[in-house]
């Protein structure tokens, strides 16, 4: 039933939203961003089917909170852009509108976040952190370049995924001053499927030489051997014209050697 509610909202509700209307996944009209529980994920246009946007709820709890340990992200999907349409810049008011996105408790750094607007003509961002842990515009005008074709697709799950995973691993890489076990892990496993790949491409250029020098060798005997047969028609050819050619105990004649080795040869 309650799925039947939300499928509703999301047909009738497709329209140009702005920050006054556009409901909050953390209020109490959660359900109206097209999920089950309060999450950090809003889809109240349902660009992303139920499971697709469940799978994405989980991708920002897996960015830590906090300064030493990672941040909140939070993403408002939308079909057209949220608030006025004469703004066309790439950022979005997410992170400055009163939706009650982040935590009421302004002493803790649950309050600190980075916000992702995915419409369907591209990515808009913001961020309310401290200056340290920020990203310029142009590395998150390349985290929106990388999903173009992606968006052009119409394909928002993936490229909403994709973004979410290089904005994690940009900070991770970038920020290296983060101790967290779970962040040096995924750096470690990174770097040991980069390894692995390595190890199977030296294998793979291995196993080429060796084929190769098979090939080599196989070349190279049958060069000797076309020699050898070379050398041979030369000396029969030298017997031939010497006249000195036998066929059992019969002598053949140069003129008939000649037309027979002629027409073998």
């Amino acid at each position: 039933m309650i799925k039947f509610l939300i499928l509703i909202c999301l047909i009738l509700k497709t329209h140009s939203w702005t920050w006054n209307d556009y409901p909050s996944p953390r209020g109490t009209t959660y359900w109206k961003c097209g999920v089950t529980k309060p999450t950090y994920v809003c889809d109240p246009d349902g660009m992303l089917t139920d499971q697709q946007r469940e799978e994405i709820v989980e991708l920002p709890n897996a960015l830590y909170h906090c300064w030493r340990d990672g941040l909140r992200l939070v993403v408002a999907l939308a079909k057209n852009k949220i608030g006025p349409d004469t703004i066309t810049s790439n950022l979005t008011s997410l992170c400055t509108n009163n939706r009650s996105w982040t935590s009421l408790n302004k002493t803790n750094c649950k309050t600190d976040m980075i916000g992702i607007e995915l419409n369907t003509d591209g990515f808009r961002y913001c961020y309310k952190i401290r200056w340290i842990m920020t990203i310029n515009k142009d590395e998150f005008g390349k985290l929106n370049n990388y999903e173009k074709s992606t968006l052009n697709d119409k394909d928002y799950f993936d490229a909403l995924k994709s973004y979410i995973e290089n904005l994690r691993m940009l900070y991770i890489h970038r920020l290296s001053i983060f101790d967290n076990d779970a962040s040096i892990s995924e750096i470690q496993q990174s770097l040991d499927q980069q390894n692995k790949t390595l190890s199977k491409f030296t294998a793979n250029i291995e196993e080429n030489k060796k084929t190769l020098s098979e090939m080599q060798q196989s070349l190279d005997q049958q060069n000797k051997t076309l020699l050898e047969t070379n050398k041979k028609l030369s000396e029969i050819r030298q017997l031939i014209s010497q006249g000195q050619m036998f066929n059992g105990k019969n002598m053949t004649t140069r003129f008939e050697l000649s037309r027979i080795f002629s027409i073998n040869l």
